[in-house]
């Protein structure tokens, strides 16, 4: 209980993630993963006074305030679960100041595009982190939902039938590597098709001889027949679809038992999922990751398995970073560019074009896609997810979203 003739503070700590939307409000602890829900008018109207500029975190209230209800339980609440304090305004000399946490990204474009000293190409290239480079466009599987694998995950794909399939030259590829040898792009995939089939796979050890740890081979586990010499010492992302090739598993896991290699299961339905787990566990597979596949008649499935709820947004402790970021760029897409082998590149396969390899700069595609924001800064600021509590704690959108057509993959907000 407070002293009634007493005066405290009650401040914030600055790891704590607040909303306020629709006369409801949501605190949320960075550190710990506790939270606060409310719909109470006086609760609500004393965090935005917390939240306003002049009062730096910490407002000052009479002991007998917060002696009632509701005040007594929230003030209680939020200092159990390390949300702030309340404190004896005649112990401490000064108002206790907060330092409130305010999104400043540095290179956002929006600041950079209205600061003429400055100029969007500086350090342009750090934005980018993965490059996606797809070098021939032929394979002879046919797995059942090669484009909607393509459409919604990293993974494999080949023309359509009829269609002479392409491959890149060596020379454009040693031209966009030339253009990234000094900037940030950790992860390099070379993608197909069969990838054991492009014309100039001999070259590659050469070509990639600077970025060899970066370097990533994509290439499906029924298409690993014998292992080949020019990609010895790469790194290995294996797609694996359904059903299995029981034989051509064998072969592709005893090639690559003791290489660097990560296996990609593509998923249907919940069947699928089983038999990847009983895979994965009498072959005791060590690095994989599991990739739901909306086929267009699977929706039943992706509501029961994929849709988020409330309790799965909280499930882990979402650090202040990833929730600023989920509210200036999209975490799936941002730094990430795919070049097909014609040379064209897109931020986001499913949406716009950005440029060509070819004719184009990489900083000139970086610098198109900052600015027409094809994929790397779509949040989610539409309806329903713009009027949700829980909008910049959920992930970024997905190719999902694009796939089914549903702006959000919830069961929170219809």
């Amino acid at each position: 209980m407070m002293d009634a003739n007493k005066k405290y503070w009650i401040y914030i700590e600055p790891h704590v993630y607040c909303i306020m939307k629709d006369a409801q409000a949501l605190l949320y602890n960075t550190m710990n993963g506790e939270k606060i829900e409310t719909c109470l008018p006086e609760i609500i109207a004393l965090l935005e006074s917390l939240h306003e500029k002049k009062n730096l975190g910490a407002i000052c209230c009479e002991g007998r305030l917060l002696n009632q209800e509701p005040y007594l339980d929230f003030v209680v609440d939020f200092s159990n679960k390390g949300m702030g304090k309340t404190v004896d305004a005649t112990q401490i000399s000064e108002k206790p100041i907060q330092l409130m946490p305010v999104l400043n990204l540095q290179r956002d474009v929006i600041r950079l595009q209205n600061d003429r000293d400055r100029s969007l190409g500086e350090d342009l290239l750090y934005y980018l982190q993965v490059l996606n480079v797809y070098l021939y466009s032929g394979c002879q599987r046919l797995c059942p939902f090669c484009d909607d694998c393509f459409r919604q995950c990293l993974c494999c794909t080949k023309t359509h039938p009829g269609i002479q399939p392409e491959a890149m030259e060596v020379s454009t590829l040693e031209n966009l590597l030339s253009q990234i040898r000094y900037g940030a792009a950790g992860r390099i995939n070379l993608l197909g098709g069969n990838i054991l089939e492009y014309p100039y796979l001999s070259e590659l050890p050469a070509v990639m001889s600077d970025f060899q740890e970066r370097v990533h081979i994509w290439n499906h586990y029924a298409n690993f027949l014998t292992f080949p010499t020019a990609l010895q010492d790469f790194n290995y992302d294996i797609p694996v679809t359904f059903p299995i090739d029981d034989e051509k598993w064998n072969n592709c896991f005893s090639l690559l038992e003791d290489k660097p290699v990560c296996y990609h299961f593509y998923l249907t339905n919940a069947e699928e999922y089983e038999a990847s787990m009983a895979l994965i566990e009498k072959y005791g597979t060590k690095k994989y990751m599991i990739h739901p596949v909306y086929t267009k008649s699977n929706i039943d499935f992706f509501e029961a398995y994929i849709y988020s709820d409330r309790e799965d947004i909280f499930q882990s402790i979402l650090p202040f970073r990833r929730i600023f970021a989920h509210q200036k760029m999209n975490t799936h897409f941002f730094g990430s560019l795919t070049v097909l082998p014609n040379g064209d590149v897109y931020a986001n396969i499913n949406n716009s074009l950005i440029g060509n390899i070819k004719t184009d700069r990489i900083l000139d595609i970086i610098n198109t896609e900052m600015l027409a924001n094809t994929a790397w800064r779509k949040i989610r600021d539409s309806k329903p997810c713009s009027d949700c509590l829980y909008q910049y704690l959920c992930p970024s959108p997905s190719n999902y979203e694009t796939v089914i057509g549903k702006p959000n993959l919830c069961h929170v907000k219809k």
